[in-house]
């Protein structure tokens, strides 16, 4: 396959619920790259035609949306950047994408070929949009946003993390004080994530709980509970009320699976629940400085794609009636 130009680039985007949990699409067959987080789905094709013909295999529920040319390249470079992330700038998302690129291109084939000149691209114009606009707004990660929202930890207190997926990985390096307990429905994941999180440097004690009648104990020994899975209709109660008998009534219990969708769910009740809606909640007290920069970033991720799109290099030194100029022709 020979070199993709930009013009060809074409990106699909499926803002959904769950989406790592949904059945694999065809683009995975086909052949296409395709990011999934637990937000969102995007995938990457080589042509207008490949995108239509994988259109048809996304969910019905969600939104889909289309890019091409210059215009997908600025969306990828908006994706890389947390900037179409519900909290705005998040740094996880850009070693998701580095991720999922890694493990498409490490099996050869003649689109990871064509692409990697561009991934190469969007992977350096990413970090130096980062470094130009958003390094100075402070930090932005769902890690960072539940440690504000747990507070100082108490002396030797025991953290329960519920969950060893995508968005558990992101907030266990994150989570401080005592030991700190992981229960996955598949164990094996949650020894993975726990073999992590022991090679870091002055890591916490880390733990695995296996089993579910043991974690339904875990919960009633825990001082904080941090929950990164879906709501269980079946071992939920279970968990409210292991929670609720506690005998030490410190502590917080922060459950990113509910958000307002689950306005009816028995969780409601817990007094001492925070949910994915205060994690987002946080984001409305930061400042007009960090609007402002999230802003220019988003201008500087379309002026790189305008610049991409003019030439295969930033390097050159096109002016702004280059970009004027180009806007006006491809407008």
């Amino acid at each position: 396959m020979a070199f993709v130009e930009i013009r060809q680039l074409n990106v699909l985007h499926w803002l959904g619920q769950h989406v790592v949990g949904t059945e694999p699409v065809a683009a995975a067959r086909q052949g296409a790259l395709v990011v999934d987080t637990c937000q969102r789905r995007v995938v990457i094709v080589d042509s207008r035609e490949a995108r239509e013909a994988l259109s048809a295999d996304f969910p019905a529920d969600g939104g889909l949306q289309a890019f091409e040319g210059h215009e997908a390249y600025a969306f990828l470079l908006r994706f890389a950047c947390g900037l179409e992330s519900r909290l705005t700038g998040e740094t996880e998302i850009f070693g998701q994408v580095k991720q999922a690129w890694s493990d498409f291109s490490r099996a050869p084939s003649a689109l990871a070929q064509a692409l990697s000149p561009w991934m190469q691209r969007l992977f350096q114009d990413a970090k130096e949009v980062r470094a130009l606009f958003l390094s100075g707004m402070g930090s932005a990660s769902y890690g960072s946003q539940v440690r504000r929202l747990l507070g100082e930890p108490a002396a030797g207190a025991t953290t329960l993390l519920v969950g060893a997926g995508q968005l558990a990985e992101s907030i266990a390096p994150w989570l401080e004080g005592g030991e700190l307990q992981i229960w996955n429905r598949t164990n094996g994941r949650a020894l993975e994530l726990a073999r992590e999180l022991v090679k870091r440097p002055g890591t916490r004690q880390v733990s695995v709980i296996a089993g579910a009648d043991a974690e339904i104990a875990a919960w009633s020994r825990a001082r904080d509970v941090v929950v990164c899975i879906p709501l269980d209709p079946v071992r939920d109660p279970a968990r409210i009320a292991a929670w609720n008998a506690r005998t030490d009534r410190g502590g917080r219990l922060i459950h990113l699976g509910l958000s307002a969708a689950g306005a009816q769910s028995p969780w409601r009740a817990v007094p001492e629940l925070l949910d994915l809606g205060t994690l987002f909640d946080l984001l409305r007290t930061q400042t007009e400085q960090r609007r402002r920069a999230v802003e220019r970033a988003r201008r500087g991720c379309a002026e790189k794609a305008l610049l991409r799109a003019l030439g295969p290099s930033t390097s050159a030194a096109h002016g702004w009636e280059d970009l004027a100029a180009f806007a006006t022709l491809s407008g």
